[in-house]
């Protein structure tokens, strides 16, 4: 068993790495001493992001450059012109050991084509890194309370005296099972107009032919440009990925590239249960002409293609947060099939025209157009008993319980914050550190 335990340190307020304002940026923040995969995966549904062990999610209604969740749909993923002429030059510069001439006079970070759409998206810009509290995390030892928990849920099951309050449906991972479809073996059925056009035939003696179908063109995927290097190739460029490993499951991994024996780019990621996090991206400033970290992102998504086969649900590639009010940080929205979270309801919304519009006329805004709906993982004060302490390196208790013994609600206004931004899932999943 493995259970996240946090410590929740509240809001925060810092200088902005986007608009370089003092005291704007506002966010929430915690500490993760161990954060379980399938928490985190629900935690970044909620708009939350991690910098190492520390976890935060900004204030978008408040804060001066709002923070945009944003993902891609792997498996909708079609490639742009850029796209296809970065794996062209990568591909070309490889087999022939040469930089192109026209790309010797290029400064990194500015467009080539006149749209910006071929700007190297590591080289322009990146996600700024958030200004980590003064609070320092209470020492644990992380194992023995991972072993506190699991006696104490043994207590549970055994005991039964703990009563989880609630519909059945609690868990909404619980009822996020893949589930196998079968294939549609039936054929096609005719369309009306050409079923009449056939009878009309036979009535005529009009002897029937079958329509020879048109060859389709196919458009050239991102695997046909990451296709494996010939012999002739005068450089070449060893990904190690994921699958290379033995035994790989869940969590937390970095992506070297190799060129020929020297290491030149390394992509951190997290492999989580419907999604691989792009978590940071650096490379050598002498490849730039390589646009590698828009080249590194094409092969993570070409990573998430790759594990959809095998694991369907495993089919976004998160990209972190789109910034529209800060034009240097929109380059995350040029990928195809991107969808951005709304902050209120935790839906996910296709990155149209529509929305750049609204977010251009109003840097905050709710994305679900459907006024009357709500955030479904909700944290209501009914499940506030139900929350997990750490009160002491030896005791974990319920909330319930914990207002009993101190005979009145203490921080309770504290853990309705942190388990309502956290939602009803993982605050009743995760232990809250509420040591002194």
């Amino acid at each position: 068993m493995s259970v996240s335990i946090v410590q929740y340190f509240g809001e925060q307020t810092n200088k902005c790495g986007y608009c370089s304002g003092t005291n704007c940026s506002k966010s929430h923040g915690m500490h993760a001493y161990r954060l379980a995969c399938e928490d985190y995966q629900d935690l970044i549904d909620r708009g939350w992001r991690r910098c190492g062990n520390y976890c935060y999610k900004p204030q978008n209604d408040k804060t001066c450059c709002p923070c945009y969740t944003i993902k891609c749909d792997a498996l909708e993923f079609k490639l742009s012109k850029s796209n296809k002429r970065i794996l062209r030059r990568m591909n070309k510069f490889l087999r022939d050991g040469k930089r192109d001439p026209n790309e010797q006079q290029h400064t990194p970070g500015q467009p080539k084509n006149g749209d910006g759409d071929d700007v190297d998206v590591s080289s322009s810009a990146s996600e700024s890194q958030p200004q980590l509290p003064d609070k320092k995390p209470s020492v644990l030892n992380v194992e023995h309370v991972e072993n506190l928990v699991q006696a104490h849920v043994e207590q549970i099951k055994t005991s039964n005296t703990i009563q989880v309050s609630g519909d059945p449906s609690a868990s909404l991972l619980a009822n996020n099972k893949i589930k196998a479809f079968a294939p549609n073996l039936n054929p096609p059925r005719k369309k009306a107009k050409q079923m009449r056009i056939e009878r009309r035939q036979a009535k005529l003696g009009v002897p029937h032919e079958q329509p020879q179908p048109q060859p389709k063109i196919q458009e050239k995927t991102l695997k046909d440009f990451l296709s494996a290097p010939k012999e002739t190739d005068k450089h070449q460029l060893k990904h190690k990925k994921i699958e290379d490993l033995p035994n790989v499951g869940y969590g937390s991994f970095h992506q070297q590239y190799w060129l020929d024996t020297k290491l030149i780019a390394v992509g951190v990621i997290d492999i989580l249960p419907g999604s691989v996090s792009s978590v940071y991206f650096f490379y050598d400033p002498d490849y730039s002409f390589l646009s590698l970290g828009t080249y590194g992102s094409l092969r993570e998504i070409d990573l998430v293609q790759t594990l959809a086969e095998r694991v369907p649900a495993l089919k976004y590639y998160y990209m972190g947060f789109y910034i529209h009010s800060c034009p240097k940080m929109r380059y995350k929205g040029k990928l195809s099939a991107s969808y951005l979270l709304c902050p209120e309801t935790y839906d996910w919304f296709p990155l149209t025209d529509e929305i750049r519009n609204k977010l251009d006329a109003k840097k905050y805004h709710r994305l679900n157009p459907d006024a009357t709906a709500k955030d479904v993982n909700e944290f209501l004060n009914q499940h506030l008993n139900d929350v997990m302490l750490l009160i002491n390196p030896q005791t974990c208790i319920s909330y319930g319980r914990f207002i009993q013994r101190n005979d009145g609600d203490v921080d309770r206004d504290v853990i309705i914050e942190y388990s309502k931004l956290v939602g009803r899932v993982c605050a009743q999943r995760m232990l809250y550190v509420n040591m002194s």
